[in-house]
C-alpha cells in the first residue's frame, strides 16, 4: 500500500461518492486517456521520418569484390506496436545488391529489435526502414517487402524498390515488373526458418 496522501485523498473521495458517481468518475478519466492518446497518435502522423530511424545501429562492411550479386535477407519476426497500441507482427525481405557496402547481419538483428516498443504504422515503418538502408549503405538496389500477418481477417503487404522510377531509380531491373506483389503475398520464395538469415544469389 502507497504512503503518497494525494492516493489516500482520492481513495477518501470515491469512498463518499455513491455508485453512480463513481462510474461517471471512472468513465470520465477513462475517456480522457483515450483522447489524450488519440492526440499523440494524430501528432505522431505529422512527425517525419526521420523521427523513428534508428540508423545509428546499423553497421556496415565493406564489400570484398566489385562483382555484381544479390544478397538475399529474411526477418522472419518483426515486432511493432501498431496505431491501436497494440503488437503487431510481421517478417521482412531484404534483395540487396551492394555497392561499396554490405550489411552486418548482427547490427541488423539489434535494429530491427529497437522497434518493438514504436508506436508507429507498419506503412511508416517500411518507408522508414528503406530509407534507414539506402541512406547507410548506398546499394545498387534495395526491395523491401513487408509482410503483416493477418489481423481482422486481412493481411497486407508493402513493397519498396529503389528500382522503380518514383523512388529515384532508373528502372534498369525488369524481376519487379512481373506481378511480383502476387507471389509475396502467396509466400513468394521459400523461407528461411530460423532467424536472420542471408544468402548471395545469381550476379547481377
Amino acid at each position: 500500500m502507497t504512503d503518497d496522501p494525494r492516493i489516500h485523498s482520492a481513495l477518501d473521495a470515491l469512498r463518499d461518492l455513491q455508485p453512480q458517481e463513481r462510474k461517471f468518475v471512472f468513465k470520465t478519466i477513462k475517456a480522457e486517456r483515450y483522447a489524450a492518446e488519440d492526440k499523440k497518435k494524430e501528432q505522431a502522423q505529422m512527425l517525419p521520418n526521420s523521427h523513428w530511424s534508428k540508423a545509428h545501429l546499423l553497421e556496415k562492411i565493406r564489400d570484398p569484390t566489385n562483382e555484381g550479386y544479390e544478397q538475399r535477407i529474411f526477418i522472419p519476426e518483426f515486432t511493432f506496436l501498431g496505431v491501436g497500441n497494440q503488437p503487431d507482427f510481421g517478417t521482412i525481405h531484404l534483395t540487396f545488391y551492394p555497392g561499396e557496402w554490405t550489411i552486418e547481419l548482427k547490427s541488423l538483428k539489434i535494429y530491427k529489435d529497437a522497434y518493438r516498443n514504436e508506436l508507429a504504422s507498419y506503412e511508416r515503418l517500411a518507408n522508414v526502414i528503406f530509407e534507414d538502408i539506402m541512406a547507410v549503405y548506398t546499394p545498387k538496389r534495395v526491395r523491401l517487402v513487408m509482410r503483416l500477418r493477418p489481423r481482422g481477417g486481412i493481411s497486407s503487404v508493402i513493397t519498396i524498390d529503389s528500382d522503380w522510377a518514383v523512388r529515384g531509380g532508373g528502372e534498369q531491373f525488369s524481376d519487379w515488373k512481373k506481378s511480383a506483389e502476387r507471389g509475396e503475398f502467396l509466400g513468394g520464395d521459400e523461407e528461411p526458418h530460423e532467424g536472420i538469415d542471408s544468402a548471395s544469389s545469381h550476379q547481377v
